[in-house]
């Protein structure tokens, strides 16, 4: 019986018992998305439809609640007979004890059935005596570890004396892409932590293996021979009010980036003397924003500027002594300010820009006072050491700044985050950067008092890692779904990257190769704008170049609509005016014009309608990413009059670019719109180098 059935059926104890306590501030569609995550993982492993060792990554976004699916995951897992749940939580002992008591107070606390039994320090004879008894007992075994390859090597020694042969396992990576993969790099050699968890698996019987990260460029760009190669992906999907880097480096862009000048860099080997003008006004705009916040609830939950700027400790000293004088400074003319324009034209302004943000605020002499209590209330932490991360006490006080490098990085979550200041110079690894972000995750209600705070080169990358993001889980989903494996992705289809990064650091992974074409060339606006005002304009900019009345062109079984329109034509009363609304995933609207503008000559560029046969709206499936599959695939007979599939109309040989119109219509319902699909030849990926 599949883990699947065996969770949604008759033994759904543990699993109910959660999804009871995640419903007190779930909604149940969030959570229903959670446990379709779970049972697809689940029907995977050895328990499932798959061989009795089995890999799988988890694919969720930044600060997107991984931890609450992981819970999930152990929960129906125990249902579905699991006996054993190993837990790698994190290469800190801070990261293992934060995430270990999520699970363990969500999973074993304050219950008396004796269901659970977390152990720990497991080694050796001991070791397997403690699993054997505990086993015997009929207890579900929880054991979370850290990423340390002496206690994962001492784990693998307890569990390959307890005979697990016929006992399954589910073992759950956490921030996979960080600390577990082969590291070393000298040819053949293989780093400490990687060897341990190859012990560790060669130790157990049936078990499955279940990356979960945010950024799994290196996980899925591994050699095939490696045993940590995903056999298969679930993708994680955030509930609604998510907000993440779309939100922040695209479609909200205009009100929340704050480019920095270059100047305002840190230098490596410089300490600052002075802080940089632009940190100034980010903590300005943090003190009006938390004041507006505090003006419209007192009791405010904690909020908190991020200040990031180097990952040496003795300068994240001294910005720290900086803000603290600063801020000395700003309280003593706020508490003698007898009206909002007596204070100084810094705090005057950013009170005007986040008004034009469109932030909620009172008039400004109404402000004053809750500035006042912003500025005595804000509490700094220098945080560069474990231990300064587990003093922070955030409920201290309601204002926050955090001052610190790499211990704010991956795994750290900055409670009620509305300002980000980063002027650290730009990592050329995307995953490195999209870690360093922050800012994603948090409550949509506060984005309209969010700042980002960056030089030109960190906005830059963080905004195209988001089309990276986005394009990849839409084909990697398209390329698995159609039979393939992460490692045809990885060789056939690749990365979209921003210009001068990559993906990862370089000893994880093989070489890459950049190619200019995209896969089969197709690229398709899946998400296109279902706001009425922009499908009428867009419709009218169709009937434009005359394809609603063009004559029908037989292209196998199926005939559409086409018409020959100048490049320049095409470009100037289709492409550049369309209207676009939120990024799709696939689809980089500047580029692709951009690309075309720069073609030789004013060729004739043949543009398809793609309807339904009957001038009506083809009914597509439609998910957070936008239409699910906007092709038809090719007549299954392959007989020479069929037809051949959207993607090979009309055929490249006839021209190589080609422009597909598609009338479609989300499943279930009334709603119409027309969106596009583009064949471009040379639009620049990384891939896996062919062996």
């Amino acid at each position: 019986m599949s883990a699947a059935i065996r969770s949604s059926g008759l033994a759904r104890a543990e699993r109910t018992r959660y999804d009871e306590a995640l419903a007190t501030f779930m909604s149940e569609a969030s959570r229903s998305k959670l446990w379709t995550a779970v049972d697809d993982v689940l029907s995977h492993g050895p328990l499932g439809v798959e061989p009795s060792k089995t890999t799988g990554l988890a694919l969720g976004y930044v600060q997107s609640g991984k931890t609450t699916n992981i819970i999930g995951l152990a929960a129906a897992a125990a249902d579905a007979g699991y006996r054993i749940i190993v837990s790698l939580l994190g290469s800190t002992n801070l990261l293992v004890d934060q995430n270990g008591k999520r699970i363990r107070d969500a999973l074993i606390e304050d219950r008396w059935d004796y269901k659970w039994q977390e152990v720990k320090g497991l080694k050796g004879t001991s070791g397997a005596q403690k699993v054997t008894a505990e086993l015997a007992r009929g207890r579900v075994l929880l054991i979370p570890t850290i990423k340390h390859a002496g206690r994962i090597r001492d784990l693998a020694s307890a569990l390959g004396k307890s005979n697990l042969s016929s006992t399954p396992v589910l073992v759950i990576d956490d921030e996979a892409d960080q600390a577990s993969l082969n590291t070393a790099v000298k040819q053949g050699a293989e780093s400490s932590t990687y060897t341990a968890i190859s012990e560790l698996r060669a130790a157990l019987g049936p078990h499955m293996y279940v990356q979960y990260t945010a950024t799994p460029y290196a996980p899925l760009l591994l050699d095939l021979n490696d045993h940590l190669l995903p056999e298969f992906v679930t993708l994680l999907h955030p509930g609604p009010g998510y907000t993440g880097g779309r939100e922040f480096f695209v479609d909200h862009a205009d009100t929340v980036i704050r480019p920095i000048p270059t100047s305002d860099e840190q230098v490596s080997k410089v300490l600052p003397q002075r802080l940089p003008g632009s940190l100034e006004t980010a903590l300005a705009n943090f003190l009006i924003g938390a004041a507006a916040l505090l003006w419209r609830d007192e009791q405010l939950e904690p909020v908190s500027l991020l200040v990031h700027s180097t990952q040496r400790n003795d300068a994240q000293d001294r910005y720290h002594f900086l803000i603290q004088r600063r801020l000395k400074k700003w309280q003593a003319s706020v508490d003698t300010a007898l009206r909002f324009d007596d204070l100084e034209a810094l705090l005057r302004d950013e009170y005007k820009h986040l008004k034009a943000a469109g932030a909620r605020l009172p008039d400004r002499d109404h402000l004053l006072p809750h500035l006042r209590r912003a500025v005595r209330e804000t509490t700094t932490w220098l945080v560069n050491s474990a231990s300064a991360v587990k003093a922070i006490q955030w409920n201290a006080s309601p204002v926050h700044i955090l001052v610190g490098g790499n211990k704010l990085d991956r795994g750290f979550t900055v409670e009620g985050l509305t300002v980000t200041y980063m002027n650290r110079p730009a990592s050329g690894q995307v995953d490195t950067m999209e870690q360093r972000a922050r800012a994603f995750g948090y409550r949509g209600e506060l984005l309209p008092y969010c700042q980002f705070f960056a030089t030109p080169r960190t906005l830059k990358i963080l905004r195209e890692t988001v089309f990276t993001e986005y394009d990849l889980r839409a084909r990697l989903r398209d390329a698995l779904d159609q039979g393939g494996s992460v490692d045809d992705w990885a060789r056939d289809i690749g990365l979209l990257l921003p210009t001068g990064t990559q993906p990862t650091r370089p000893a994880v992974i093989g070489a890459l190769n950049q190619f200019n074409t995209s896969g089969d060339g197709w690229h398709s606006l899946r998400q296109p704008s279902l706001e009425p005002a922009d499908c009428s304009a867009n419709l009218e900019l169709v009937n434009s170049i005359g394809l609603l009345d063009a004559a029908r062109r037989n292209y196998g079984r199926l005939d559409f609509r086409t018409v020959e329109v100048p490049l320049q034509m095409l470009l100037d009363d289709l492409l550049r005016p369309w209207r676009l609304g939120t990024y799709s995933a696939g689809w980089r609207h500047e580029d692709i014009i951009d690309h075309l503008a720069r073609m030789d000559g004013n060729p004739g560029i043949p543009v398809l309608l793609m309807d339904d046969q009957n001038d009506g709206p083809r009914s597509r499936k439609w998910d957070e990413l936008g239409f699910v599959n906007l092709f038809q695939g090719r007549d299954g007979s392959g007989t020479p009059d069929g037809y051949p599939g959207d993607r090979a109309i009309p055929p490249s040989g006839t021209s190589p670019v080609a422009l597909q119109v598609h009338h479609a219509m989300p499943r279930g319902t009334q709603t119409t719109v027309h969106t596009l699909a583009i064949r471009l030849t040379d639009m620049q990926i990384a891939r896996k180098a062919l062996a």
